[in-house]
């Protein structure tokens, strides 16, 4: 616990995330498409149940647009610049979109609305990895994981990114690339999987107030039914206690 409360410009960055194991789910604040594409090895192509990408292929057999992994940079300049809707599947192949079931396709439209799913997130044509659901004010962000081990990778990729990003200008931390400040763990954040069934904020603190370590601290804060609120709160959320934090100590060159 902290000796006194912190304020919001100790931080440089928050992450809420809410999960639901049941559902192989997680919602996200914070995170939009384009940290989405640094964290995740992205697949070939995105089928566009809703989006705001003009130049977007068209698939005849399901009357849905689709883009592929030389336009993701397009897409998310488009997503950044214009207020839309943001949902998609993934898939490999045009020859499994015109494989889709009547049912599947009615499944895929529902899913693009109501940003959830009939039954299954997962298709058995497409053999989706992900469905990705956002809204038009970019305050949340839904994933459905068909392998839930990819969410440590994703959330430890994501603050990797930011971090490396904050700490290469930084005097204190220029150095050669051999001192290049190893990736995080993905395994902290399984550890972290049952803490993240009750919601919680991953506050990535700054390496400048923070000196010889780089913290990322969590919080247990629940699950939030009005996210603008939320962050419009967040000064006396972070005043709140630690469920615990994840340390990189520079003399010892390691996370812990």
């Amino acid at each position: 616990m902290e000796k006194k409360p912190l304020k919001t410009d100790f931080y440089i960055q928050h992450l809420y995330i809410y999960v639901s194991e049941a559902d192989r789910m997680a919602l996200f604040s914070g995170f939009g498409f384009g940290h989405f594409l640094e964290a995740v090895d992205m697949p070939e192509n995105l089928l566009l149940l809703k989006h705001p990408y003009e130049e977007a292929s068209f698939n005849m057999h399901t009357h849905l647009d689709f883009a592929t992994s030389e336009e993701y940079s397009q897409l998310k300049r488009a997503r950044s610049n214009r207020r839309s809707e943001f949902c998609w599947v993934d898939f490999r192949s045009e020859k499994q979109l015109n494989s889709l079931t009547a049912q599947e396709q009615a499944e895929l439209l529902y899913l693009g609305h109501k940003k959830e799913p009939v039954k299954s997130p997962f298709f058995t044509t497409l053999q989706n990895e992900y469905v990705y659901l956002a809204g038009e004010e970019k305050e949340w962000t839904k994933i459905y994981f068909r392998r839930m081990e990819k969410l440590g990778a994703l959330i430890a990729n994501h603050f990797t990114q930011i971090i490396r990003k904050e700490t290469n200008g930084q005097h204190f931390f220029r150095r050669r690339m051999r001192d290049l400040i190893p990736e995080l763990p993905k395994e902290q954040f399984h550890k972290l999987r049952m803490d993240m069934g009750e919601g919680v904020l991953l506050s990535l603190a700054d390496p400048e107030k923070t000196k010889n370590t780089i913290e990322l601290h969590v919080r247990t804060v629940g699950e939030i039914d009005f996210m603008d609120e939320f962050w419009e709160d967040l000064g006396e959320t972070i005043r709140k206690p630690l469920s615990g934090r994840i340390v990189y100590d520079r003399k010892q060159k390691g996370w812990k």
